[in-house]
């Protein structure tokens, strides 16, 4: 078995769907949180100078979350059984990555000025998004279990990690969603999941 680090802030953020599928495979790794004072030093060490990186055996650093989680999901085997399904399990990602982005977009945002435009775009994206995915999950035995089979796959996970700080604002914000809010629900009640959110950092983002 390689060993893994993963860098990124001490913040949920973008790795924590890679943390998530760490927990569910119940796979040992570095979680090395990076804080924001110690960012310029670290900064060029990095490959693309960002993060999250995951670094295997220490010799082989690669960036972006996305890249990442789905190796991981690969890795570890959520990430569907064929081709078929694993392009499904990326087509319901990207688009929780999408909405999720732009909320990250807003969240950071500084500039008073600039956040009514970042607001309605990110309300644009949950209008055309959330609806998708409520469907896609429903298609699938009535939406009372997972988005694809019968067992729970990264794009549950990541339904879980991308909605997570929306969720947390605004406690209605999947009332017009009732089997996403469900299957929310039940990412967190799974085992390894349920663990790891119980002892994970108590992080604002």
């Amino acid at each position: 078995m390689p060993s893994y680090t993963l860098y990124y802030f001490n913040g949920r953020g973008r790795a924590e769907i890679c943390r998530m599928i760490f927990a569910a495979a119940a796979i040992q790794y570095n979680d090395k949180r990076i804080e924001l004072s110690e960012w310029t030093q670290f900064k060029t060490k990095m490959p693309c100078h960002m993060l999250p990186i995951l670094e295997i055996d220490t010799d082989t650093q690669v960036p972006q979350s996305m890249a990442i989680s789905r190796y991981l999901a690969r890795e570890f085997g959520f990430h569907g059984k064929n081709n078929v399904d694993m392009f499904k399990v990326d087509s319901i990602c990207d688009s929780l990555f999408e909405l999720f982005n732009d909320y990250m977009t807003l969240f950071n945002e500084k500039d008073a000025a600039k956040k009514p435009d970042l607001q309605k775009r990110y309300m644009d994206t949950c209008r055309r998004v959330l609806p998708y995915l409520e469907k896609t999950l429903e298609a699938n035995k009535g939406g009372s279990g997972w988005f694809i089979g019968d067992q729970m796959l990264f794009c549950d996970m990541m339904c879980y990690a991308g909605l997570e700080n929306p969720v947390q604002e605004n406690p209605n914000f999947l009332k017009d969603y009732p089997k996403l809010a469900g299957l929310r629900n039940r990412v967190a009640a799974h085992p390894k999941i349920a663990s790891y959110i119980k002892k994970r950092n108590n992080t604002a983002f």
